[in-house]
């Protein structure tokens, strides 16, 4: 049984600001970067093997970051980046409320919802399944920090839990927390979500 530990990255300036970041680079901010130590700093009490993060900077500094605590090998997955919201990154809260019909229009679409010129939250499904199932495959019995993003923990959270991920859905996720998944060697399965970090 391989044990995945999933983890949003720290706070970046977009975040504060509401804004769709997508896979546009946006570093942590300074605050990100102190969330970051102190995940680090608790995770030690955790019998932890090794890291796996997205290749995004955000993930890679929080990963980076944790790790001056934890002393693990590191490996990057793309993968594991965030949903591209094509034509809608960078999009502020108040400008996805102004295209309040297309946003909703896809968000009845479930698993299908796809931006404009962007990436399907079934495609963004299938790629980090594939990710966790190939380190399941490769380190049986470990357990493995995960450094991802938001939108690709909703996407597992959902799908494991059986939830078509539509509008109304109940909102599943606390904000930085720990969601444990298990891997049996076949196939992934939703253990703990919203752990304390």
């Amino acid at each position: 049984m391989t044990t995945f530990l999933l983890m949003r990255h720290g706070l970046t300036t977009w975040n504060r600001e509401k804004r769709l970041q997508g896979t546009f680079d946006v570093p942590l901010c300074e605050e990100g970067r102190d969330m970051a130590r102190l995940w680090g700093k608790r995770l030690r009490e955790r019998p932890l093997d090794r890291i796996l993060c997205s290749n995004l900077e955000r993930a890679r500094e929080t990963a980076r970051l944790a790790n001056m605590f934890l002393g693990l090998e590191v490996q990057e997955d793309a993968r594991l980046a965030e949903q591209d919201w094509g034509d809608w990154t960078g999009a502020s809260k108040a400008g996805m409320a102004a295209m309040r019909d297309s946003v909703r229009e896809q968000e009845a679409r479930g698993f299908g919802f796809t931006p404009p010129n962007g990436e399907s939250r079934a495609r963004v499904l299938e790629r980090a399944v594939a990710a966790l199932s190939e380190v399941a495959g490769t380190h049986p019995d470990e357990t493995v920090l995960v450094v991802t993003h938001n939108g690709v923990i909703k996407c597992l959270a959902h799908h494991l839990s059986g939830s078509p991920y539509m509008p109304g859905s109940r909102n599943i996720l606390k904000s930085y927390r720990l969601h444990r998944l298990e891997h049996d060697g076949k196939a992934l399965h939703l253990a703990q979500l919203n752990m304390e970090l």
